[in-house]
């Protein structure tokens, strides 16, 4: 329904809402016609859609309500351009830009993104296949609450402006080509989440930072990283997400960490050394005063649990808490404080070089669903206590220097194999895998007195070995009733070897003179 006297429908959208989950009920077809004709919409979501064609509806039509624009997911094709007259005006109450994950031809960024859309504080342009450098216009944007250009094709170094404009939320610049140093001060005072994983950067942190920033989320992996782990990483008040893995840094563990209020630390695959101190385990000391969690991450996490990689989001990572330290050149021993991280469900402390018994307040991990010491120089015995892990599903002691016995295969270790303690050279896996319910009772040795410390109960030898001799008889004779023919030859075979002996002891043995047969003379 039309106005009288003009194309505009009378009726006025402020919300359109088209968006599906991914893979359910998408919409085919072009974009829709009629949002040419709605001049007052605030919001549009179509994510997830699948549209043809580009749209120029944002510079061919007068919304200058629109202050939220999802297209992500939509396979929108050719090049991402928003063409700019001067019969257009710039869309200043747009806040939120969603292009991500289509199908746009390779090209760099927009440089008038920012001209077009002054006041724009999220722009996600994430799995696209941009390359080249972040144009320095974008500067001219106000300050981004998140700039998300993940998963493409970006090269150079980072601008240090990015570093400046930031004023919270998130950053994400992960998985694209991005090389050269981070600055000093490339996490901002107000910023929670910062992603450069999967880049080419290389060198130092910077030494200090101040501990009042309020990041939760520090993502640094797979990148070129060196030197060591500074004390502030460890020292933030909130945060709780620390990903370092993959590098190259080497040195101790800073024992400003908290283990007891992080959700997840990945420090795996570097050439971190020393022995890990006891405080980072324990909510007793300083380095937990004043902590709090940040419990709301908004991008997918990567964590190795049960030996593969998997991605975590939502409530599943609001409830995950684990550790990964494999693979560097820890020495010492594993702190028995330990045990304080009850709330863990991952702890990976496999190829390092630890020593020493495996703690006994290990068995306080009442969470644990996956723990992994393999590939360490640990001795001693297992504690039979960790068998009381109820929710462990994935357990390694493999390759270390344990003795003893094995735990008993009950509960959850029923379901193990024997290789999760191979290379244990001094470990006795044999009696131990049998619970007690099928264990057997030893039987007495032959001739033990009154039967005791043998293998064989001599009343049932004796009866099976009659019942076995009487059986063979039975099955001779009845043999020999049913077969003539096998009947004489059993007693041909009789009367052969009764003679046969007759001769021989005759030949061989001597004879008394009174029992010798007269034989005449001719």
């Amino acid at each position: 329904m039309h106005g009288r006297g003009t194309g505009t429908p009378l009726l006025q959208l402020i919300c359109l809402d088209l968006s599906s989950w991914p893979g359910y009920g998408r919409y085919v077809g072009p974009f829709p016609k009629f949002l040419y004709h709605q001049t007052k919409l605030e919001s549009i979501d179509l994510s997830n859609s699948n549209i043809t064609g580009m749209t120029t509806m944002l510079v061919t039509n007068n919304i200058t309500h629109l202050n939220s624009l999802s297209l992500s997911n939509c396979s929108l094709s050719g090049h991402f351009r928003i063409p700019i007259h001067q019969e257009y005006h710039p869309h200043e109450n747009l806040k939120t830009l969603d292009v991500s994950t289509n199908d746009f031809s390779p090209s760099p960024i927009l440089p008038d993104i920012c001209a077009f859309f002054p006041n724009i504080g999220h722009i996600s342009l994430s799995d696209n296949k941009f390359y080249g450098e972040i144009p320095p216009q974008l500067s001219n944007c106000s300050p981004f609450e998140i700039l998300d250009v993940s998963n493409n094709q970006l090269s150079g170094e980072i601008p240090r402006w990015i570093w400046n404009m930031s004023t919270g939320s998130i950053q994400d610049l992960s998985q694209n080509k991005f090389s050269g140093h981070l600055p000093p001060g490339f996490i901002s005072p107000l910023m929670h989440e910062v992603y450069l994983s999967r880049n080419q950067l290389e060198g130092t942190l910077p030494a200090t930072l101040s501990d009042k920033y309020s990041i939760g989320v520090l993502d640094l992996s797979h990148n070129h990283l060196m030197g060591t782990i500074p004390k502030w990483i460890g020292g933030l008040r909130q945060l709780s997400y620390i990903f370092l893995n993959d590098n190259q840094f080497h040195g101790d563990l800073p024992y400003t960490f908290c283990l007891e209020t992080s959700k997840l630390i990945d420090v795996s695959h570097n050439h971190l050394s020393g022995h890990i101190s006891y405080e980072i385990f324990t909510s007793n000391g300083t380095n937990c005063n004043g902590r709090n969690a940040y419990d709301n991450p908004q991008r997918d996490m990567e964590f190795v649990t049960k030996t593969k990689t998997y991605t975590y989001h939502g409530w599943p990572l609001y409830y995950m808490n684990g550790l990964d330290f494999s693979s560097n050149n820890f020495t010492g021993e594993i702190p028995p404080q330990i045990g304080h991280l009850g709330n863990t469900k991952v702890l990976n402390f496999s190829y390092n070089m630890f020593t020493g018994p495996i703690p006994l307040t290990i068995a306080n991990l009442s969470q644990i669903e996956s723990l992994d010491l393999s590939h360490n120089n640990l001795g001693g015995v297992i504690p039979s206590q960790i068998t009381e892990l109820h929710s462990l599903s994935t357990f390694s002691v493999a390759y270390n220097n344990l003795s003893r016995k094995c735990p008993q295969k009950v509960a959850q270790f029923s379901t193990f194999d024997e290789d999760i303690f191979e290379g244990n050279p001094l470990l006795n896996c044999t009696l131990p895998f049998m619970t007690p319910n099928t264990l057997v009772r030893p039987t007495p040795y032959i001739g033990d007195e009154e039967g005791e410390g043998g293998f064989i109960d001599m009343e049932s030898f004796y009866v099976s070995g009659s019942v076995s001799y009487v059986m063979v008889l039975l099955v001779i004779a009845s043999v020999l009733h049913i077969n003539p023919y096998w009947r004489r030859v059993w007693f041909y075979c009789i009367d052969v070897t009764i003679t046969t002996c007759y001769y021989f002891v005759v030949d061989h043995l001597p004879v008394p003179t009174k029992y010798k047969v007269w034989e005449p003379r001719f």
